[in-house]
């Protein structure tokens, strides 16, 4: 066997034997029941809604559908010149939202500033532009039965738009792609060693102890990247939370099913990119903080070690893939055929299979929107564009802006003193 075949299959199964591993981990993954005799009910739930922008239609619908879950207490914080406009109070919101405000816009702040204000167990944290379902919260906060479970994250699907242009179709479409893989690989992992790469904040529950610990907040309040020259950091609140509960040894349910179903919006050009090269960044800073400094996912989660934290150092597809398939063509200098095929052959079914494996995550979504097959050549493009984009927001990680929504990034990049502290 040449060297070149021997990389080729190298590539090949580190590559592939993730997504061959996730799918038997997704068919056997079960959501926790919600019990007769519940430890928890809403009337132990605290929601709290973080938001720089209290107003217009998606926030109302926002507010009106957790509220219709009937938590103790809905608590809305607003920050900076953004306030809760007169009249938003309707007498069916009256008596259970309460409002607070911060003076700069500051997610993390924000959260804690509401954890000072409940008086329940437990906590749902949710974007000011996620919709519930009204089945939402029993199911949400099933998995509390266990006590060693510290946090529990939910499914969630973007709301398809087909009522624009062709060209904000697609991008809604790609954004719903997005979330569609994400469901796919947190319910895999989390079923094969408890772990995955993200509790989103989108929507979360969380043990109030936790989030009340000082320790908890003085950490969260304070994170700092690159020997601790640049921060405090306001995005990857959701990285830093998930690397809490996991360094900490608290367990992470994600409850996966039409129950707990949130919607959201995304996908609108050219917001999405900026929220992508975010996110990238943010992946690049918090994974190798978890590979290096913290290491805690090396013991207690060793599949997702290699399925999320190393996997995503290389995951780069216009790379990848070009690695893949410049190995195949190398592998026929020396050899006529290869694996019993011809070059041509050969080139055709690894390509099929490319292309054929970034399938498998999307089938729910083409099962409830099959039209939409026909934004797949579009969604090649991007998956290679990403990597281009993902190799950027690594030469650029130092940057903690958070790119997509006006006024938060006002006062981040402080300069402290430096520690040896921090270096994601």
């Amino acid at each position: 066997m040449s060297p070149s075949v021997q990389i080729l299959l190298g590539l090949f199964f580190f590559r592939y034997m993730r997504l061959i591993i996730n799918l038997i981990g997704f068919s056997c993954y079960k959501a926790a029941p919600v019990l007769q005799n519940s430890i928890y009910a809403a009337k132990d739930v605290t929601v709290i809604i973080p938001t720089v922008g209290p107003y217009g239609g998606a926030f109302t619908e926002c507010v009106q559908r957790v509220n219709a879950n009937r938590p103790a207490k809905v608590i809305v914080v607003t920050a900076g010149s953004s306030r809760i406009p007169g009249g938003f109070l309707t007498p069916s919101l009256h008596g259970n939202v309460e409002t607070i405000h911060v003076d700069k816009p500051s997610k993390r702040r924000q959260i804690c500033e509401a954890v000072k204000q409940v008086a329940t167990p437990l906590v749902v944290l949710c974007d000011d532009s996620v919709y519930w379902p009204p089945t939402f919260l029993p199911h949400c906060i099933a998995p509390f039965e266990s006590s060693n479970v510290g946090i529990v994250g939910t499914s969630k699907l973007v709301r398809r738009v087909y009522n624009g242009t062709l060209w904000a179709s697609f991008w809604n479409f790609i954004g719903c792609l997005y979330l569609s893989r994400r469901n796919f690989d947190m319910a895999a992992t989390n079923t094969i060693d408890g772990g995955v790469s993200t509790v989103s904040g989108r929507t979360c529950a969380v043990r109030t102890s936790i989030l009340a610990d000082p320790a908890f907040t003085d950490a969260f309040l304070n994170e700092y990247i690159f020997f601790g020259l640049i921060g405090p950091l306001n995005a990857d609140d959701d990285k830093f939370i998930t690397r809490w509960l996991v360094n900490h040894d608290w367990r992470i349910k994600i409850q996966h099913c039409t129950e707990v179903d949130t919607e959201t919006n995304l996908g609108s050009y050219p917001k999405y990119l900026s929220q992508c090269l975010r996110w990238a960044r943010t992946s690049w800073r918090s994974n190798l903080r978890s590979l290096l400094l913290e290491r805690a996912v090396w013991t207690r989660q060793p599949w997702c070690l290699y399925a999320v934290y190393l996997t995503s150092l290389v995951n780069m597809a216009l790379f990848y893939d070009g690695a893949m398939i410049y190995a195949l063509h190398r592998s026929f200098v020396d050899s006529e055929e290869v694996f019993g095929m011809t070059r041509n052959t050969a080139l055709i079914v690894l390509i099929c299979w490319i292309l054929a494996s970034k399938m498998v995550k999307l089938i729910p979504h083409f099962r409830r929107y099959p039209r939409d097959v026909l934004f797949l050549p579009g969604y090649f493009l991007f998956a290679y564009f990403h990597s281009l984009l993902k190799l950027y927001a690594l030469l650029t990680c130092w940057d903690i802006s958070w790119g997509s929504r006006a006024g938060v990034d006002n006062a981040r990049k402080v300069p402290r003193t430096p520690t040896l502290k921090m270096l994601s």
